[in-house]
Order: C-alpha cells, then structure tokens, then sequence
C-alpha cells in the first residue's frame, strides 16, 4: 500500500510540469547574471570603464534579460536536442548582450563586438546545459 501512495506521490508531483519550470527559472537567472556579472567584466576587461560603473549601466536591462533569457530556456527545454539548446540561447545571448551594449554605450564597435562574442559563449553553454539536463525525454516503444 505503501509503494502505491508513493507512486500516486509522485506521479501528481511529475505531473506539475517541474522540467519546464525549472528550465525557465535557469534561463531567467541565466539572462540576470549575463547583465550583472558577465557583461560587466568583460567590458572592464576590455577597459573601457570600470566593474561597478558598468554594472550601474546595465542594471536597467536586468529584468528584460530576465524575460527573453526565461524565454529561451523554455524553447530549450521543449526542443531537448543539445545542438538545438545551444543555438537558441546562443543566439539569445548573442542578441542581447549586442542590444544591452548597444543601448548602455552607444554603437561603440569594440565593446558592442565583445559583448555580443561573451553572450554567444555564455547562452551557448546555457543552452547546451539546459537541453542536455532538462529535456524532455521521449519515451522508445518496446517490442
């Protein structure tokens, strides 16, 4: 009787939905710490102003990368390829950090081309993760 309520457990818990929500969590917090860490080191990095400064440039864009990067992780999530994963958030990140630069600084190329290239980086591994740890996963009949 034991085991039967532990599968009944169980089976309403995996019914919520956990992969999905737990692949937008990581994208949303994902797309936060590109704005709060990874932009602002590399534009320091690159010197063309400091850690804090940048952070205080780019501390209006943090909910919006909230949201695409939120975005993203789900459409890895759903696609559960890793070739697929890495494409969409590398583009997501490529995409955002170009426009975050771009918005912060104006269209200055060396920063704009820096951080579009750490975006890339960082969303493809993001997706790569994500595909790879929360896909879903396709149930192979038996014969």
């Amino acid at each position: 009787m034991i085991k039967r309520l532990n599968k009944y457990i169980v089976s309403k818990i995996m019914g919520i939905r956990l992969r999905p929500t737990v692949a937008v969590f990581l994208g949303g917090f994902a797309g936060l710490s590109l704005t709060s860490t990874i932009l602002p080191t590399v534009i320091s990095v690159v010197g063309f102003t400091d850690d804090f400064s940048a952070r205080l440039d780019l501390a209006g864009f943090a909910v919006y990368a909230f949201m695409v990067w939120a975005l993203g992780g789900w459409l890895c999530q759903r696609r559960a390829s890793a070739q697929a994963g890495a494409l969409i958030l590398g583009l997501t990140g490529l995409l955002s950090a170009a426009v975050f630069a771009a918005l912060a600084y104006g269209v200055a190329q060396e920063v704009l081309l820096i951080c579009a290239a750490a975006g890339l980086a960082y969303g493809t591994f993001g997706g790569l993760l994500i595909a790879i740890a929360l896909g879903d996963v396709k149930e192979v009949a038996a014969d």
